[in-house]
């Protein structure tokens, strides 16, 4: 695994039905809070659309980028790293993305998931749905903050995902959580600033452990 300082605390996932107006992704972008990250996931873009998308999120954006699923695609456009969905098959792609020297992350449902994620040497780990949220209500009703705290336990980054905000940010920082992911906290720009200070000032206040990750309190 990477060096926990390389892994975001703030993990945008791309919307694009949600950027409205006529400057598209790059004004996207530019309103996002500095050290956010964004995962590129648009699912029903065929691959050379989506690298398309990609290379121009890439030409206006210097932070960490990340793809979703496709390992072509996140090399095509430049990206820094591959997330992956909980059913996709870990081991056999994760091995292609540490090879390409990308970060690899995954998303979880579960403590099995997460000791899996562990052992096929993911970077970090998205866990959720911690509140509800009409992306994930696929997965089933909201894990919760206990369950999030007992996620952050394992042996790599966890960031909260599913109905984050600033109104909960805080909440999710006190589990010990790395971070957080959001898709409509940061299509707004005033809720993705509101959401970056939220996290910033809780996640400031907490002691840090030996190892310099923060205590779940």
């Amino acid at each position: 695994m990477r060096e926990r300082s390389r892994i975001p605390s703030l993990l945008a996932i791309s919307a694009r039905r949600l950027w409205g107006g006529a400057g598209g992704p790059g004004n996207w972008v530019r309103s996002l809070p500095a050290g956010t990250a964004i995962q590129l996931r648009e699912k029903d873009l065929q691959r050379a659309d989506l690298i398309r998308l990609g290379r121009t999120l890439r030409s206006a954006f210097d932070g960490i980028l990340i793809v979703s699923g496709d390992v072509e695609v996140a090399l095509a456009c430049g990206a820094d790293g591959v997330h992956l969905p909980s059913d996709a098959p870990w081991r056999e792609v994760g091995a292609r993305v540490r090879r390409r020297g990308l970060l690899l992350g995954v998303s979880t449902h579960s403590p099995e998931e997460l000791r899996d994620a562990s052992k096929v040497g993911a970077d970090y780990a998205l866990f959720g749905p911690v509140f509800d949220s009409p992306e994930k209500r696929r997965f089933g009703p909201p894990q919760g903050l206990e369950r999030l705290r007992r996620a952050v336990s394992c042996d790599l980054p966890v960031l909260g995902v599913g109905g984050v905000d600033a109104g909960n940010a805080a909440s999710i920082a006190r589990t010990g959580a790395h971070g957080v992911a959001a898709i409509r906290a940061f299509a707004d720009p005033r809720a993705a600033a509101d959401l970056e200070a939220a996290w910033t000032r809780a996640a400031g206040t907490m002691p840090p452990c030996e190892d310099g990750d923060p205590k779940a309190q």
